[in-house]
């Protein structure tokens, strides 16, 4: 009899459900906090920790829960909606279909080397500019590509998701993660740095490697790609797109299209660093560049919101589980149980010798970030404690900055309650089980990396 896994969404109502169970449980309780206007955020004050009446979350409360983090998450939902009708309508051109295909056809035979190269430019814009919920986009071309090409969507998820994450994962100057988190510890963010550097090459070679070795394995033998059962699928959706509207020359028309749309990836990681824009911002250059590529592609106004409705409809699913994976956050949020665990966490990390502490800890941030995905919110939360507690055991606070990131890193490519994570594999039209069975044994090895390179910088 063959195992029949769950939805996607079930597996995130239950951790709803689990969360509202604890909050019946566990104790209430919560840390004094101020504001740091250096980062913009209110910081746990340690040895403030105090219990308040018990908040435990109620039939209401818990359904509620989903709307509730549709509103929260509000932004990054109303951005993928957008960049997804954005994208409809520069499908709709045909641009895209005939562009994959020149694409193919270039580089026909060494689409190999692209995994590499495109994995280390992810990597450079995760460790040093905290790149993450930006990548979300560049999943609509990757897949498409990598699937005509003869790999699976497995493939494409791996090669922006790791890479992305392997420069999350061992954050050099990343100034989101890396930067907030040493402000806190009261460090320069320079401290720990060659750990950090040479981290980073062994989690970004392990991702490269480990995706190489996926992708040539998948390619001499289809049968081996963890998600064949869905291999015909995946052959409908991403290789066999048909251009709906006839055109079949890429013509100058349609090479601007593609022009405008990568200057709109490449303006948008610019103006995020450099000119502090975030999702409002962004959502303006995908609308804009949208009509432009309307005008270009000879569509009329209806045929323009047509295709833009119908973009956005493919990226309803993960618009949809990013606002669901907020409300795990938020059913524990409200019912005052994050601050009690991690209360718990602070003194089960009392008393331990150097080695036990830093592993311990790294342990626990794991599970820390699993509740926090925020990179900075995950900062603001454990470092006021961690910090301090790294001096009592003689560990330095870098190794503890270290630890936290490496955490953060590791759980947002993985965890149901990374937005990220359940929208990319969404758009690939795979299961969580096809991603876990995959990504899993990679993650490992880096932890055991991470632990290995922590506990040689005591």
């Amino acid at each position: 009899m063959k195992l029949r896994l769950p939805h996607t969404l079930s597996i995130i109502f239950s951790l709803i459900i689990i969360m509202a169970v604890l909050t019946w449980i566990l104790p209430a309780g919560e840390f004094d906090r101020k504001f740091n206007e250096a980062i913009g955020r209110d910081v746990v004050i340690a040895g403030t920790y105090k219990e308040v009446p018990s908040k435990p979350q109620g039939f209401i409360d818990t359904f509620s829960s989903f709307a509730r983090g549709l509103v929260d998450a509000a932004e990054v939902v109303a951005y993928v909606l957008i960049v997804g009708g954005a994208y409809g309508v520069i499908m709709r051109t045909g641009a895209i279909n005939n562009g994959l295909k020149a694409v193919v056809k270039k580089l026909e035979g060494k689409e190999f080397f692209l995994i590499p190269v495109l994995m280390f430019l992810f990597s450079i814009g995760g460790t040093m500019a905290g790149m993450y919920e930006e990548t979300l986009v560049f999943y609509l071309i990757l897949i498409p590509l990598m699937v005509r090409a003869g790999y699976d969507p497995i493939v494409a998820v791996a090669m922006i998701l790791l890479g992305v994450g392997a420069g999350l994962t061992a954050s050099i100057a990343n100034p989101f993660a890396t930067g907030i988190a040493s402000h806190i510890a009261q460090i320069p963010i320079t401290d720990g740095i060659l750990s950090r550097v040479i981290f980073y090459a062994l989690c970004l070679g392990t991702s490269i490697s480990y995706v190489l070795w996926y992708a040539n394995r998948i390619k001499k033998n289809p049968k081996k790609s963890i998600c064949y059962a869905l291999h015909k699928e995946h052959q409908a959706s991403f290789a066999n797109m048909t251009n709906e509207e006839g055109h079949v020359r890429f013509g100058l028309n349609q090479k601007l299209i593609i022009i405008i749309f990568l200057g709109i990836l490449a303006f948008m990681m610019y103006a995020v660093v450099n000119l502090g824009w975030w999702i409002p911002e962004m959502t303006v250059l995908f609308l804009v560049g949208a009509m432009v590529s309307a005008i270009l592609g000879g569509l009329n106004e209806k045929e323009f919101w047509n295709s833009f409705v119908e973009g956005s409809k493919d990226l309803l699913y993960a618009a949809l589980v990013i606002g669901l994976t907020r409300a795990i956050v938020l059913v524990a949020q409200d019912g005052a149980i994050i601050d009690t665990i991690l209360n718990g966490i602070v003194n089960l990390l009392s008393g331990l010798s150097q080695s036990s502490f830093i592993i311990l800890n790294q342990i626990c941030q794991l599970f820390i970030a699993f509740l926090v995905p925020s990179s900075s919110g995950h900062a603001a939360l454990t470092m006021p404690l961690m910090a301090p507690l790294a001096d009592l055991f003689s560990v330095p606070r870098s190794s503890v900055v270290t630890a936290y990131q490496t955490a953060s890193g590791l759980i947002n490519m993985f965890a149901p309650t990374a937005a990220v994570v359940m929208a990319a594999i969404g758009m690939a039209k795979i299961t969580y089980f096809h991603w876990l069975k995959f990504v899993m044994p990679l993650l490992f090895v880096q932890l055991i990396i991470a632990l290995v390179i922590l506990v040689a910088t005591l």
